[in-house]
């Protein structure tokens, strides 16, 4: 095989992210498709005209960690999410720099400042721990008070609200291109019909893996002499280790995680290569936080596909071993 490794960091910082948790590896989505999430008319982008006018997206969740970003142009706008009924809005920011817990009969919370002209907000919204956070240009508003399980019904949805009578627009982006900032640690694209946040089970051993006793051979049984070895045969002197190698137009991506977790992947020239211009674009500044790897045969259950979603920022090294042609 043809090694080629390519490293991010020194082993100086591996040596200080090596006690990392394993759970910060990265989340792993747990169904194949996604779900195209728009506002209520198809599109990521709608204008609302008139005050306290709304807008909701198409897709609720009930649990899970869940990332989305929305662009506004006017600084009336407000953004956050809803129940099953549109006459209550549990949480969302915008005017005044605050919180309005209810619409119909508004709790103001200071939190953060105004919106700007085409300021972008993020939303991390947690029904796992009860929890909603607001980014503004990718910096974090950090905690507030509200609980998204103080809503109505069992399922959250995005929302945007307008706080004026002019027409304004609000341009959303559910994860299906690329976010303008990165995503936080832990948290899936709103887009990902995924429900799993946690690492992949597979990078903790099986326990079934580990040996049976009864396979143990029985000293009392000799061995079957049409099994042994025909001397006559010798190996391949091709076979530089003895063993046959795989062939085609294939590699093995071994990426090296921060906490120094390795991950593998079994990948065609086409995958390979789109992942590495997505590191070397990244690593430039541009395109998405995180990228999505094929698992191929590694699927378990009634899954057309399973994908790994790789965070950039967690990548410590990654290693190609490319197939040799035959």
């Amino acid at each position: 095989m043809n090694n080629i490794i390519f490293k991010k960091l020194g082993t100086i910082v591996l040596a200080l992210l090596i006690g990392a948790s394993v759970f910060s590896l990265f989340p792993t989505v747990t169904k194949a498709e996604t779900t195209n999430v728009t506002w209520t008319n198809g599109s990521v982008v709608t204008s609302l005209e008139g005050s306290f006018k709304s807008d909701r997206a198409t897709v609720g969740k009930t649990n899970g960690k869940w990332y989305w970003e929305v662009k506004v142009n006017n600084v009336a706008s407000f953004v956050g999410i809803t129940g099953e009924s549109d006459r209550q809005y549990q949480a969302i920011y915008g005017v005044g720099g605050e919180i309005w817990k209810n619409i119909a009969s508004p709790v103001r919370i200071a939190y953060g400042s105004d919106f700007g002209v085409n300021s972008v907000i993020g939303i991390a919204l947690d029904l796992d721990n009860d929890k909603i956070v607001w980014y503004r240009n990718g910096v974090s508003l950090g905690a507030n008070s509200i609980k998204p399980s103080e809503l109505e019904g069992s399922h959250i949805f995005p929302v945007v609200l307008s706080g004026t009578a002019q027409k304004i627009a609000f341009e959303a982006n559910f994860g299906a291109s690329a976010f303008k900032y990165s995503v936080p640690e832990g948290f899936l694209p709103y887009q990902e019909s995924g429900t799993s946040t946690t690492p992949d089970p597979s990078t903790t051993p099986d326990p079934s893996t580990t040996p049976d006793p009864s396979t143990k051979p029985d000293p009392s049984t000799k061995p079957d002499p049409s099994t042994t070895p025909d001397p006559s045969t010798k190996p391949d002197p091709s076979d530089t280790d003895g063993a046959s190698q795989p062939t085609g137009d294939r590699a093995i991506l071994t990426v090296t995680m921060d906490n120094g977790f390795d991950k593998e992947f079994d990948l065609s020239k086409k995958e390979l290569n789109a992942f590495i211009a997505w590191y070397d674009a990244k690593d430039a500044g541009r395109g998405a936080s995180f990228f999505a790897i094929d698992k191929h045969n590694n699927n378990k259950g009634p899954f057309s596909n399973r994908k790994d979603y790789v965070i950039f920022n967690k990548i410590l090294t990654f290693e190609v071993s490319e197939y040799s042609t035959k």
